[in-house]
């Protein structure tokens, strides 16, 4: 038999989608109002407890807030939110490593397109310094220490793409770095700075197949090393 309980959650899921599905049929824009509780429950034929748990839930995700005057109303869209409920969902799931490696390339290649030619002096000089930055002494220290400098590294170039979604779905790095570190060898730490190097140069020259063709060598070393 199932719990009131869980038939309340799933009827507060379908109204979460009916929500979203009316913000986008009407075209709603940030600051647009939604109708209230009570038209909202009468028009998806729940209770509303189910819509106020509904719209509770898109609160929180930074999708709409409420005010006294105003009622519930649409919000612009914070990716930063979105990306850090994403990432720790990702996080405490059975997500395997090689989901988290195809989702990286399919991300940072898809910024290579945006990045490739629109480098500025700055920019190459901000990730130039980062990969000055990594050492080849093989001990445990410094492995660490190139290991989070190749996370800074992959954050500042996603960062000058200049897109706000791409920007924001960097989070993903943290989480494909914190289960990579234990497959890391102390000789591809070292690889991984020279490789980063071949990455700009290939950007400075604005040779985009070959930028591409560079990130997906430098990710296939994690991969191998998962194997």
């Amino acid at each position: 038999m199932i719990s009131s309980g869980k038939v309340e959650n799933g009827k507060t899921d379908l109204v979460v989608d009916s929500i979203l599905s009316y913000i986008v049929s009407n075209r709603l824009r940030p600051g647009d109002k939604l109708p209230s509780e009570v038209e909202l429950s009468r028009r998806f034929g729940v209770s509303r407890v189910s819509v106020r748990e509904g719209l509770r839930g898109l609160k929180f995700l930074g999708l709409l807030k409420s005010t006294k005057s105003r009622g519930t109303e649409l919000c612009e869209m914070d990716f930063g939110i979105l990306a850090r409920c994403l990432g720790f969902q990702i996080a405490v799931s059975d997500v395997s490593f090689q989901q988290l490696l195809e989702a990286r390339l399919a991300i940072e290649t898809a910024a290579l397109e945006l990045i490739c030619g629109k480098l500025t002096e700055e920019h190459f000089s901000e990730l130039e310094q980062l990969v000055d930055c990594a050492r080849r002494d093989e001990s445990a220290e410094e492995v660490t220490r190139n290991f989070q400098t190749d996370q800074s590294f992959h954050r500042a170039l996603l960062k000058t793409s200049g897109n706000q979604v791409l920007i924001s779905f960097a989070i993903l790095l943290g989480i494909f770095f914190s289960r990579a570190f234990p497959k890391l060898g102390t000789a591809e730490s070292i690889v991984a700075a020279a490789e980063h190097r071949l990455l700009l140069e290939a950007l400075r020259s604005n040779n985009l197949d070959l930028a591409r063709g560079i990130m997906k060598q430098h990710l296939d070393r994690y991969r191998r090393n998962a194997c």
